[in-house]
């Protein structure tokens, strides 16, 4: 599923159409033009002279440049860059140091940049604040990737305990993909235990780990990338590149 703005982006976009003067601009115009055909380049571009000449008017628009820039600058073949994103990140925050999206954005691009421990403090300051399991979900994937299997159980121990897991959700971005999604929290977290059995070579386990997490939510992008990964691989084929 592909969406064309963030919820933050689209909340503060409703807004601001409900204010009689905020579409008249020029480069306003443009963006929304601009996002509809979806060429991301030129709505890019308006988004740089918004957020130049029309700030006040349009707070969203760092929000905005900074996510355009993480979600939809994939150019096929070469390695992504992640500075530009997180200038705007950092831009956004200067001005408001609590905003919670562009610290989520932030955290996801540093890992990029492979500085995992500023990724881990930003992931940890946001679940203490909120409990929301997608920033669990972020910390559990860093604890796994470096080697703390103790606690990526208990995070899934944790979240499969909770009475009202099947309600909660994981917010999911793939660049990759231009796709994003909500998982069920189960699911989300499962697919670290399929992990931990591929890794341990319990092929079998992580397959069955990834069908259940696909029970629980059947369109969960990585369990089925997973599954079909696994497959090819049985069938001597690799992984598609």
């Amino acid at each position: 599923m592909r969406y064309i703005m963030t919820i933050l982006a689209s909340i503060s976009l409703l807004l601001a159409c409900n204010n009689p003067g905020s579409k008249e601009t020029r480069n306003y115009r443009l963006f929304t033009g601009a996002r509809e055909a979806q060429d991301y380049q030129t709505a890019i571009t308006a988004l740089s002279l918004i957020a130049t000449e029309d700030s006040a008017r349009y707070p969203w628009a760092i929000d905005s440049l900074a996510f355009y820039h993480f979600f939809y600058m994939n150019i096929p073949g070469l390695v992504k860059n992640p500075t530009t994103a997180l200038h705007y990140c950092e831009k956004g925050l200067a001005s408001n140091p609590e905003n919670e999206f562009l610290q989520e954005l932030k955290g996801k691009l540093l890992l990029s940049q492979g500085k995992d421990s500023l990724a881990m403090e930003i992931f940890t300051a946001l679940w203490s604040k909120n409990k929301d399991y997608t920033y669990l979900w972020e910390i559990t994937f860093l604890n796994l990737a470096t080697g703390r299997f103790d606690k990526c159980d208990s995070a899934i121990k944790l979240v499969l305990s909770q009475p009202d897991a099947a309600a909660k959700k994981v917010r999911f971005t793939h660049p990759e993909v231009a796709m994003q999604e909500s998982v069920d929290a189960r699911a989300a977290f499962l697919f670290f235990d399929a992990l931990m059995k591929n890794n341990q070579g319990n092929f079998i386990g992580a397959a069955e780990m990834l069908g259940k997490c696909l029970d629980y939510s059947p369109n969960f992008y990585l369990a089925k990338k997973g599954i079909y990964e696994m497959q090819q691989n049985a069938a001597g084929k690799g992984t598609p590149k």
